[in-house]
């Protein structure tokens, strides 16, 4: 059976010799948009043994170095030449093409939402788009014969080690991670600048890194254009910059100033140093210039949340070194010290030594979700039974996911809708195919709250929420606020929240991002936003110094009257004592 066409053909309107040859910034960004669109979504890539990157690598020095049109058009032909391929026509009644339910993560993740799999249609004709090159285009197959042919499985990705690549792998991370947000970041809508013309601001920038640290910052700050705090990066180069060992002490940006919020190390107690003293320099660097040296390479959904990422950063180091801080007591007086920062100082949640669950002045329930697990939550509503409210503190990220078991306690309504949740699915490359320009496909669903069968809390509750709040802590926001309307009291929360999924570059570097959008039930906004209080309120200087949890008083002063109800009697099997702390 003769062939229909050839999937390499390169086709031009006017012959090639008469087409001047694209700048290698054209060239670089035309082969980059080619590559993205065959890894995901040429069939081929899904079962059979390619190595497409190498493909890309071996091409691009042909590529760039190409001085005539000729020159290029063959360096691209040579490419594609491993994927052997030819559009024929087929006695086949289905097609099947590649397609992509998220981003299966490539690394760490046992169980996603996300994959890759074949989506089966009725025809004999292969689909195929054209990938504009600059005097010239290559046609793409999108779709397969479905007799006869492979079935997919799970592919590793590649990973290379070294922490400086060589120009060509450069350019291959800077086109996957191009692809991966323009195909996959469910919040690219959100986005303030145009994804594709970051490609080419920051392509020429991973060419030019002389080094493994300015490579490794070139892509952080690329990340940040995404506002999106679970926009993340991991990797030896960029721990080792921003330090890996932490100080013992826990900082909060309060009226404009980072005040020291908790003392961890005995030695820093030793020196002098205590709650609400404000530090002013570190390392002889103003904390302000080494605020904002971090920061551009912090990608955050919100100000708040950039406050709070960068502030966990600004003292950290290498383990074992030593840290000169000069701080600002409560009289205004400096002084200087020297601190050593160790691993040990993990990150913990704060407020070490007060009880998960207790019942605070009033009878009101107070639970710390940052510590209290699923199997806690019967065993919290029993304690809670009485108790005329309950305060959730929830300034941090759960332990684990209590409050999906708590939110079912909340209502008498079965099935409560929580949240709307959606995410891109790829079905098709953005690319004009016939009258069809910029396709693109989402899924969508309804999340619900559990139910359950056991006696329901109905009193009012409140739930604590700052900065800190983000993810998993914004999605128990979202359950309680859905439950029975309870109040948020405190600050804006991160305003980031989602499930993760995940890629790998070259270099060691690992890329988390944010993989489903999550808004409120009624369809407002999370992202870039946060949870907004219905109750301001937030620390001050002088409360911190005096020891004072200002938002938890606030809540107390919402939740109880200012003259005391009398509390009906109930039966004496069913009484238990209230104890105000």
């Amino acid at each position: 059976m003769l062939q229909r066409a050839l999937l390499l053909a390169f086709l031009a309107a006017i012959p090639v010799s008469a087409q001047s040859l694209p700048s290698e910034t054209d060239r670089l960004g035309a082969t980059g948009r080619l590559w993205v669109t065959v890894k995901y979504f040429h069939p081929y890539l899904a079962y059979r043994d390619l190595d497409w990157d190498q493909a890309l690598v071996d091409a691009l020095p042909k590529i760039r170095a190409a001085n005539t049109i000729e020159e290029y058009q063959a360096a691209v032909r040579s490419m594609m030449h491993g994927l052997e391929d030819s559009i024929s026509a087929s006695s086949s009644a289905w097609q099947r093409l590649w397609i992509h339910h998220g981003l299966p993560p490539e690394t760490g993740e046992a169980a996603s939402p996300f994959y890759a799999a074949f989506l089966y249609k009725p025809g004999s004709e292969s689909d195929e788009v054209s990938v504009p090159m600059g005097g010239f285009s290559v046609n793409v197959r999108l779709s397969e014969p479905a007799a006869g042919a492979g079935i997919p499985a799970p592919r590793s990705p590649r990973v290379y080690g070294d922490a400086y690549p060589s120009t060509e792998l450069r350019i291959l991370a800077a086109y996957k991670i191009w692809g991966v947000f323009h195909y996959f970041f469910a919040y690219r809508d959100l986005m303030d600048e145009d994804w594709d013309a970051l490609l080419a601001q920051f392509l020429p920038r991973l060419i030019a890194a002389k080094d493994a640290q300015e490579y490794n910052l070139a892509i952080a700050e690329w990340l940040t254009h995404t506002a999106d705090s679970l926009a993340v990066m991991e990797s030896a180069t960029i721990s080792r910059y921003f330090g890996e060992a932490r100080l013992g002490l826990r900082l909060r940006v309060v009226e404009k100033q980072a005040v020291i919020t908790d003392v961890l190390d005995p030695e820093a107690v030793q020196a002098g140093v205590k709650t609400g003293d404000v530090v002013k320099t570190v390392d002889g660097e103003t904390l302000v210039d080494r605020f904002k040296r971090f920061a551009q390479y912090v990608s955050a959904s919100t100000l708040q949340r950039l406050r709070a990422d960068v502030t966990k950063r600004v003292l950290n180091g290498p383990e074992g070194s030593s840290a000169l801080l000069t701080l600002e007591d409560h009289a205004g007086k400096r002084k200087e010290l020297t601190l050593k920062r160790s691993m040990r100082f993990a990150d913990p949640i704060g407020a070490e030594g007060q009880d998960t669950v207790k019942l605070l002045r009033g009878g009101v329930g107070y639970a710390d979700l940052r510590r209290l697990k699923r199997n806690e939550v019967d065993a919290m509503f029993e304690k809670f039974r009485y108790a005329p409210a309950i305060i959730f503190d929830m300034r941090g990220v759960p332990a684990d996911d209590s409050f999906a078991a708590i939110a079912p306690r909340l209502t008498k309504e079965p099935d409560v809708p929580a949240a709307i949740v959606t995410g891109p699915i790829a079905v098709a490359p953005d690319l004009q195919r016939g009258s069809i320009a910029s396709p693109s496909s989402s899924y969508f669903f309804l999340e619900t709250i559990g139910n359950s069968e056991l006696w329901k809390y109905q009193n009012k509750t409140v739930m604590l929420v700052d900065e800190r709040t983000i993810g998993a802590g914004e999605q128990a926001g979202l359950l309680l606020e859905a439950a029975n309307k309870t109040e948020f009291i405190g600050s804006p929360t991160g305003g980031a929240n989602s499930v993760l999924t995940n890629f790998i570059v070259p270099g060691g570097i690992a890329i988390s991002f944010s993989g489903q959008d999550i808004r409120h039930a009624n369809g407002g906004k999370l992202q870039r936003l946060g949870l907004q209080p219905g109750v301001n309120a937030a620390p001050t200087l002088t409360g911190i110094r005096t020891g004072k949890d200002e938002v938890l008083e606030k809540a107390l002063d919402y939740l109880l009257p200012k003259t005391p109800k009398v509390v009906p009697s109930r039966p004496k099997d069913l009484a238990r004592p209230l104890i105000g702390l």
